[in-house]
């Protein structure tokens, strides 16, 4: 393993013991979400900022708010306990938040779809990306009515920051998802890794070949890979110019280290961290995670033709991990 990314590990284990420490009777499931928050800005986790921030959303909000949903307002309040002015950027994003109602069905979804708006445009383009996040999430409904619901209007969100035209990118997406479709069964999952690659400007067939084979070569190590929104995260490393062996390689190492860490490991003596049944499969797709955010920061830091691919698939993956714990997805 290399320096960085095992410093990047071992980061990412203190934040988590200090994550679990510090709220245990939050949603367990959401605790290496929020470490690895902290972990990939480079930080050590803070639990007063974190808390500081609940009290900003408890203390600005009704007590039947979205805000106040079990499976966002920990990730909300650890994505605004970094900002430099979590007051001034709650105010923003509970604007935005009312612009998103206006246009959308009541949901928790919709105020972490505020804060992707808030974090990536300026002001003067809140309106214009709110509508414009509706008319792509309506093009996705038609296209997939059964497999789009509310969770999907982070994934609208997503496709309208990253201001492709919405044919085009929409276009790449479903040719994409009928590639994908021979090789898994469940749709949600296709679904995911084909939003997840429509973010690159790579050639859809070695798109698909190299997510197929990193899946392929994970599932040869004993790994049962075969549904799960949060498997876009394998898609997200297909965008990176490295190996298939390298990718595996990298995540099968981090998959190792955490496996030391309380909370992944032996299943009779670990927390309520995670079900124990899901245990393996969780803790290589946290792996993965690591992985995926060692390579962004390397293609930014080295301003690399696809960083700002990169960029966008590894939040479209962040977005997928906190989907795929919700209670309807677990």
């Amino acid at each position: 393993m290399t320096e960085t990314l095992l410093a990047r590990c071992e980061l990412f284990a203190r934040n988590l013991e200090m994550m679990k420490e510090s709220f245990k009777w939050e949603a367990s499931q959401l605790y290496p979400l929020c470490a690895n928050i902290y972990t990939t800005n480079g930080i050590t986790l803070d639990p007063k900022r974190i808390k500081t921030s609940k009290e900003i959303i408890k203390e600005n909000t009704s007590f039947f708010s979205n805000f106040r949903s079990t499976m966002t307002t920990i990730p909300l309040a650890t994505l605004l306990s970094i900002e430099q002015n979590p007051m001034e950027t709650f105010k923003e994003l509970n604007n935005v938040y009312n612009l998103l109602k206006e246009v959308f069905s009541s949901s928790s979804y919709l105020t972490l779809a505020a804060y992707l708006i808030v974090k990536h445009s300026s002001q003067d383009e809140y309106e214009s990306i709110t509508n414009q996040t509706r008319i792509i999430f309506d093009i996705i409904k038609k296209e997939h009515f059964f497999l789009t619901s509310s969770e999907d209007c982070l994934i609208a969100v997503q496709f309208t920051l990253d201001k492709k035209p919405n044919n085009e990118i929409i276009k790449k997406s479903e040719q994409l998802f009928e590639l994908l479709k021979p090789e898994f069964s469940n749709g949600n999952t296709v679904q995911a890794m084909s939003n997840t690659l429509a973010l690159s400007d790579k050639e859809n067939d070695a798109l698909i070949d190299k997510t197929n084979r990193i899946i392929t070569s994970l599932r040869g190590h004993g790994y049962r890979l075969t549904s799960g929104v949060d498997m876009a995260v394998f898609a997200a490393l297909a965008i990176a110019d490295v190996s298939v062996e390298q990718t595996v390689n990298d995540i099968l190492e981090v998959n190792a280290y955490l496996l030391t860490v309380k909370g992944f490991g032996n299943l009779l003596t670990e927390s309520k961290i995670m079900d124990p049944k899901l245990l393996p499969k969780r803790r290589l797709l946290h792996s993965a995670n690591i992985v995926l955010n060692e390579y962004a920061k390397e293609a930014r830091f080295n301003s690399l033709e696809y960083a700002d691919n990169i960029s966008s698939a590894e939040l479209m993956a962040t977005l997928y991990s906190i989907i795929s714990v919700s209670p309807s997805n677990v």
